[in-house]
């Protein structure tokens, strides 16, 4: 499997992330030693405020960026070991895990929740640990990850639609994918394209797909992808 990933934005994003945690941090001490001054007390207020939303911030970037295993590393891990027809591109295309084969398009919106989860007649719900009162801040809403994932899809078919000609004859589809190992999913309906990062690949192995693109057809999927990944990298 071919693997292009946009290394400078998870260097430049785990950066920020360090800075904003670091910066919050600095913030949140300077309002405690403010303080401890009355004629402080405004300053330390402001500081206070400011310190709690930027150590949100690098929460939220650190939980996407620092925590392993980081969403790229786990499909890289899960599909290892798939043929050269296979291009996965992290965070290059709309869609920011996308994975070509040779049978279409395969997207990938991924999900570092941990713990039981469960989706009962089209509701999603995560249950409650004590570790997310310590652990959990800046963690990204459960939300509906289905419904993320068509718009993921959608965003990826327009861009098709723009690039290549005979973009319809491209079959595009996806998958929710749970990254961290510790996700217990409890599903209402098995057939739903959700699944954890270590079954993925056996997963599509036993999925039914239609037959091998034509060979022209994929090579101009193939050349689109990889045209907008290397502007990307280039930047």
């Amino acid at each position: 499997m071919r693997v292009i990933t946009n290394d400078k934005l998870i260097e430049r994003r785990s950066r920020y992330a360090r800075y904003a945690a670091f910066g919050g941090m600095g913030l949140l001490l300077a309002s405690l030693v403010s303080s401890f001054r009355s004629d402080y007390l405004a300053l330390a207020y402001a500081a206070l405020f400011a310190g709690f939303i930027l150590a949100y911030i690098g929460s939220v970037l650190a939980n996407k960026w620092l925590k392993q295993p980081r969403a790229d590393q786990a499909l890289v891990k899960s599909l290892k070991g798939l043929d050269q027809r296979y291009h996965l591109y992290n965070f290059l295309l709309p869609a920011p895990h996308v994975l070509l084969t040779p049978t279409g398009v395969l997207v990938f919106k991924t999900k570092s929740h941990e713990g039981a989860i469960t989706r009962a007649n089209g509701k999603w719900s995560q249950a409650w640990r004590w570790s997310r009162l310590f652990g959990g801040m800046g963690e990204e809403p459960l939300g509906n990850p289905l419904v993320e994932l068509d718009e993921e899809i959608a965003k990826m078919r327009k861009l098709l639609a723009k690039k290549i000609p005979s973009a319809e004859a491209v079959p595009l589809e996806g998958y929710v994918v749970f990254t961290d190992p510790r996700a217990q999913l409890s599903l209402d309906d098995p057939n739903l394209p959700v699944v954890r990062a270590d079954n993925l690949k056996e997963t599509l192995r036993k999925s039914k797909r239609g037959p091998a693109l034509p060979p022209q057809l994929f090579a101009d999927v193939e050349k689109a992808l990889n045209d907008i990944a290397e502007a990307k990298t280039a930047q």
